[in-house]
């Protein structure tokens, strides 16, 4: 009782106790969060770290959770939600500056609004703009990293660095953040002139092609695995009879075998299920491994799914 005490009198954002992740994630899906802290600023943000540190507290991090799957048993420890607070953005000239909390799509809104384009590739995709950055979001052709001037980050000890684009690391849906114990706080990205329509026809465009191809009218979590370096994850997925296939309230998606959407009470082992079976027909058909691109996170019990060798 005393540690719930104490952090909530720390900080001017918001703290949760056993806070049902389900709330908290696109999927839908996700057991308790032993503490949930929602900072307001880098202020709020250090005096969590420290508090952590303080407690041997493990910490998790996540913005508006549209890329992870949450254990059906939770997440212990502290889990630090970066969206909701660090919202401020603010435009000079073709730069930006975008607090990691924005979300993505708000700020494409915002410079589309200015005439400043570039990045016409990203309407339709959600969440906010660290984790987009955190998972370099983008198309097969179009990625997040190559906008990217520069940007804060922070350690869980509390000290913030600068970081060019080269120290990110940046690769196919993956940055350092991903392996590290940092933290993005905001960046700089760079936009470029466009007129209004031009944006507005690739915007129509692209939102268009996202509705008519993925199942965004079901809970979900994105892209389930990452594309294979010479095809695509969806293709090969078909390819091996995983569409329809289902466990409990899991469904792998009708419209794209890259998906699977829950249909109202699924859990996270229904989904760890389906992971399983649809990598295990893909290895056998076409002897390839498929990685996941979203995030497990918390504990999950027999997991068993298929890694490819580094």
């Amino acid at each position: 009782m005393k540690i719930q005490e104490n952090i909530k009198e720390l900080i001017k954002g918001h703290v949760y106790f056993n806070e049902p992740m389900a709330k908290h994630t696109s999927f839908k899906i996700g057991g308790p969060a032993e503490i949930l802290a929602i900072p307001s600023d880098v202020e709020d943000l250090k005096k969590l770290l420290e508090f952590a540190k303080k407690e041997k507290l493990p910490i998790t991090v996540i913005g508006n959770g549209t890329n992870i799957l949450v254990s059906d048993d939770g997440i212990e420890g502290l889990v630090i939600k970066m969206a909701e607070g660090f919202s401020k953005v603010e435009f000079d000239n073709t730069l930006s500056f975008a607090e990691a909390g924005v979300p993505l799509q708000k700020l494409i809104e915002e410079a589309s609004r200015r005439n400043l384009g570039g990045f016409e590739f990203a309407f339709g995709i959600p969440g906010a703009l660290g984790g987009a950055i955190a998972m370099n979001a983008g198309t097969n052709s179009h990625y997040i990293s190559t906008r990217i001037e520069y940007a804060d980050v922070i350690d869980y000890n509390g000290k913030i660095y600068r970081f060019r684009h080269d120290d990110f690391h940046f690769d196919y849906r993956y940055s350092i953040l991903q392996e590290e114990p940092l933290i993005l706080l905001n960046a700089v990205l760079t936009f470029e002139q466009k007129p209004f329509e031009e944006i507005l026809r690739e915007k129509e465009k692209n939102i268009r092609g996202r509705l008519e191809k993925q199942p965004y009218n079901l809970p979900c979590a994105g892209s389930v695995f990452k594309n294979p370096p010479t095809t695509y994850a969806g293709r090969v997925l078909e390819e091996s009879g995983c569409k329809g296939l289902r466990f409990g309230d899991a469904l792998i998606s009708e419209k794209h075998a890259n998906f699977i959407v829950n249909l109202g009470n699924a859990t996270a082992q229904d989904v760890v299920n389906l992971i399983r079976e649809a990598q295990l027909r893909v290895y056998k058909q076409k002897d390839l491994i498929l990685e996941l691109e979203i995030r497990l996170v918390g504990k999950f019990k027999n997991l068993n799914l298929l890694e490819r060798k580094k």
